[in-house]
Parts: structure tokens; C-alpha cells; sequence
């Protein structure tokens, strides 16, 4: 019979370890999670310990020494026979679970309850484990320790934090006397179209003098969109399939004020198409590109999303589809690991009313549920 005990900061590794050094058969006979005391839990992870046991002859308890001469009915003796390997494993799964809790509850686990309770309501936004640890470390260095257990405090240094990390711009600038050219990229079905028919209307409400240029010729309900919604407001369209009908377009609209670019959507895995999307913004050669994303998809492929349409050089980034988000702590996410700029928020499909230029108070309250859209 061998005891032996394990430690270390991942329970995989110290699992491993265990079946290393003791084989398929060995026994977890005790788990704990133990924290750094002090400062040191502000910034290292908790540490995983385990006793196992492995080499046990697992016998049964007779009372004269001996097996009776008829044998117990399988239900008794299913009680007192070793655990079986797939008993184990199912044992080492649920242990396994317990410390992943464990430890995802130790990321946002501060000096004080209140602490935890306002970064547990973080959390639940949608934003990462990662983000919140980073607030975390940042709030409990700046605050002193009266504050810690001050609510208020607290949501005003995490109000800061987070609206410090969401840079916004004001829509699109527009210069007098000059003609802007703004193109739209991004995945397909991302909102791209519905995001420029509400901007043709806002702008030309303004008294803007808009045109539209799209090339997007493999959605037919995508150009009709736009010259239904530009017809009412007598804002001209031309859809060009190459970049000469491209650069025609845009030399005729030079008087405009601000011409708006929709492009066909792209597949963020395809390098061919973001090759032939980024020949039609040579083409077109916009003052302005914003990338389009839905908040509907995960924070993993938005930031993706980002790296494979980096080559477009977008210089603002929209952010569509939030009334059909679950949280939009994402939002924050993606904007602390791009050093891009958030132009507008859309909310909903009615043209022109829903749709926000970006605001980084708003989409504060908004991640934090302070208000909603």
C-alpha cells in the first residue's frame, strides 16, 4: 500500500501525475483548494492537493475469518467489492468539476464579500474570467482598504475601469468640402446592408448630400434594400461589380458629402475572399472602413473575426444586434484586445430609429445593467 500526496496550480496535470505514479487503480482518498494568504491572492492562482492511494488489496470483512459457504447476493456484495475503473474515473470526473468551480470562483474571490458580489455580477455580463481577474487587480491596487467594503466604491472604480477600456469614435467625421467614402466589411449576415440603409436616412435627414456604392451582387435582397430605403429619401445608388464600375461610381459621386460602401459579406476562414475584398477597398479607396460584427457571436470568434479582416485595415468597429444579445459584456471583451475604436451600436431591424452612435457612458450602463436599449 503506497499514500502519497500531489500538488499543484492545474488539476489536470496533478491528475495525471497521480495515475503516472500510481497507475489506473489508485484511489483519490482526500481533494483541497488552497488559497495564497495575504497579497498573494491578488495574484496567484489557488493550489490543487491530492491524496492518493494506490498498491490496496481490497478484502472483504467475514466475521469468523472465512466466506460462509453460500455467497452474499450481489446486491451485499456489490457494496463491499473495489471500485471498479470505470467507477473511478467517474469519481475522478466529479472531482475534477468541483475544483474547475472552485477555481473559477476563486478568479473574482476579493478580500471582501462585497468584492466578490460585484465582480460575480461582472462576470455575469459576459465578460472573461481573464477581463474580470484584470479588473479585479487593477480596482483592489487603486482603492484603499476602507473602500474594499464600501458597495459604492467599488461600482464607481468598476464603472471607471470599464468604460476606460471601451474608446469610442462619433460616428462617421465628415469634412466640410470634402467627399467622404465610408466602407462597411465583415462576416455575412452580420447586419452589414441594414446598418447602411439606417445610416443613408440619419444623414440625409441631416441634410447631408449621401450616395451609396455597392458591390454586394450575390445577395439580390441585399442591393434591393438599399435602393428601396434610398429611393424614399432620394439618395442615389449605383451596384458595381468590379473595381472599374467601382472607381466610375465614386468619381460621379465626388460632390457628395458622404458616400457609403456596402461590400459583399465575407467567411472570416476564407483568405481568398478577404484577398478579393481587400482589391475592392484598393479600389475604392475609403477615407474610412468599419468592421462590422454581431454581438450574437462568441467573444472567442469575434476576436478571430478581427485578426482575419485585420489586412482590410478597418479603422472603426460597429457593433450590431445588441437587443438580440444575451448580455453585451462581450462587447468589452473584444474592444480591451483591439486598439480599435467603437462607431456605432444597432438595437433592433426598424430603419432608421435603431441605431446608436457609440457612447462610452452608454455602453457602460449598458454592460453593466445600469439601463437597458
Amino acid at each position: 500500500m503506497l499514500i502519497k500526496k500531489y500538488a499543484g496550480s492545474n488539476e489536470k496535470a496533478v491528475l495525471a501525475r497521480v495515475r503516472a505514479d500510481l497507475g489506473p487503480d489508485a484511489v483519490i482518498l482526500h481533494t483541497s483548494l488552497v488559497r495564497p494568504e495575504g497579497l498573494a491572492r491578488l495574484f496567484r492562482r489557488p493550489r490543487f492537493e491530492v491524496v492518493a492511494g494506490g498498491g490496496f488489496h481490497i478484502v472483504r470483512d467475514y466475521p469468523n475469518g472465512s466466506p460462509p459457504v453460500s455467497p452474499p447476493t450481489v446486491k451485499r456484495a456489490s457494496a463491499t467489492q473495489a471500485i471498479s475503473p470505470e467507477q473511478l474515473q467517474k469519481e475522478i470526473a466529479e472531482i475534477k468539476a468541483l475544483i474547475a468551480r472552485r477555481a473559477r470562483a476563486a478568479v473574482l474571490t476579493g478580500a471582501t464579500p462585497e468584492l466578490h458580489d460585484e465582480f460575480a455580477a461582472l462576470t455575469s455580463a459576459r465578460v472573461s474570467d481573464d477581463l474580470a481577474r484584470s479588473l479585479f487587480e487593477r480596482i483592489t491596487e487603486r482603492l484603499p482598504a476602507a473602500e474594499l467594503r464600501d458597495r459604492g466604491a467599488i461600482r464607481s472604480a468598476i464603472r471607471a475601469a470599464v468604460k476606460s477600456s471601451i474608446k469610442c469614435a462619433d460616428g462617421i467625421t465628415l469634412q466640410a468640402g470634402k467627399c467622404v467614402r465610408v466602407a462597411f466589411i465583415g462576416p455575412t449576415g452580420v447586419g452589414k446592408t441594414t446598418t447602411i440603409a439606417k445610416l443613408i436616412s440619419i444623414y440625409a435627414y441631416r441634410g447631408q448630400e449621401v450616395a451609396v456604392v455597392t458591390n454586394d451582387t450575390y445577395r439580390i435582397a441585399a442591393s434591393e434594400q438599399i435602393k428601396r430605403v434610398a429611393q424614399l429619401v432620394g439618395v442615389p445608388v449605383r451596384v458595381c461589380r468590379t473595381g472599374e464600375e467601382m472607381a466610375e461610381a465614386l468619381a460621379g459621386f465626388a460632390d457628395r458629402d458622404l458616400v457609403l460602401i456596402d461590400t459583399a459579406g465575407r467567411s472570416q476562414k476564407d483568405d481568398g475572399k478577404i484577398d478579393d475584398l481587400c482589391a475592392v477597398l484598393q479600389a475604392a479607396a475609403p477615407d474610412e472602413i468599419h468592421l462590422v460584427l454581431s454581438s450574437t457571436t462568441n467573444s472567442e470568434t469575434l476576436v478571430d473575426t478581427v485578426k482575419r479582416f485585420s489586412p482590410c485595415g478597418f479603422t472603426k468597429v460597429v457593433f450590431t444586434k445588441l437587443d438580440e444579445a444575451v448580455k453585451v459584456g462581450l462587447v468589452l471583451d473584444v474592444l480591451s484586445k483591439v486598439d480599435k475604436r467603437l462607431s456605432f451600436i444597432t438595437t433592433g431591424q426598424e430603419i432608421p430609429r435603431d441605431i446608436e452612435i457609440a457612447d462610452s457612458d452608454r455602453m457602460t450602463s449598458l454592460i453593466l445593467g445600469e439601463e437597458g436599449l
